[in-house]
């Protein structure tokens, strides 16, 4: 259950070529001899965009009507979050690349989510890392665009490093924007200088 859209690092462009790699290799080995691995593949995208709804109605379909082993995404935090918890409840493994939100370090609530992409708790923790070698101890400062579309990246990016640092007692402060157009840097300037020093920009494009 996968989006198409390239944009996304987990599209199925990407994932079905490796996956249907690993399909022929385990079926040659004999690793599962006497057994078949039929591959199941539905977008989980609207409008070129993920969508939760339809992740969600995928899902519930396919355990009513094909009964899987597992599923293969969704990638996108809301999809993977709705999906998760269904997976839970019917006790089927839930693979994904994405699902990069701290809410997934929720065992109790996902408990069969394998992910193996980057999660934004593990930059959390590079970051913290980063603040006790230059000895940053006490406060910190997050200028992010918050893009309230989609799969809203950055918030989800932000939120790990806010949340590592809190837990190792760093004050942390945000200032989230939403339209770069209109965003007055002066505004960022005065709020730097009256809440802090240590500053983690996140724009539309890169991590900075």
């Amino acid at each position: 259950m996968l989006p198409d859209n390239i944009k996304y690092s987990w599209a199925s462009p990407r994932v079905l070529p490796a996956i249907r790699m690993a399909q022929e290799k385990i079926q040659k080995s004999g690793l599962l001899k006497g057994h078949t691995i039929n591959l199941l593949s539905f977008s989980t995208e609207s409008a070129g965009s993920c969508s939760e709804n339809k992740a969600q109605m995928i899902a519930v379909d396919t355990k009513l009507y094909n009964k899987p082993d597992a599923f293969i995404g969704p990638g996108c935090s809301y999809s993977v979050a709705s999906v998760g918890r269904f997976a839970s409840h019917w006790k089927l493994p839930l693979i994904t690349a994405g699902g990069q939100a701290s809410g997934f370090d929720n065992f109790e609530e996902f408990k069969t989510i394998v992910r193996t992409g980057p999660t934004t708790t593990k930059l959390g923790d590079f970051v913290s890392n980063l603040h006790v070698h230059f000895n940053w101890s006490s406060r910190a400062l997050m200028v992010y665009h918050d893009l309230k579309q989609d799969d809203r990246p950055h918030y989800f990016l932000a939120e790990g490093i806010y949340m590592i640092l809190q837990e190792e007692n760093i004050t942390v402060v945000a200032f989230p924007y939403e339209d770069p157009q209109t965003l007055n840097y002066k505004d960022i300037v005065t709020f730097i200088k009256d809440n802090g020093r240590s500053k983690f920009r996140f724009s539309s494009a890169k991590v900075r």
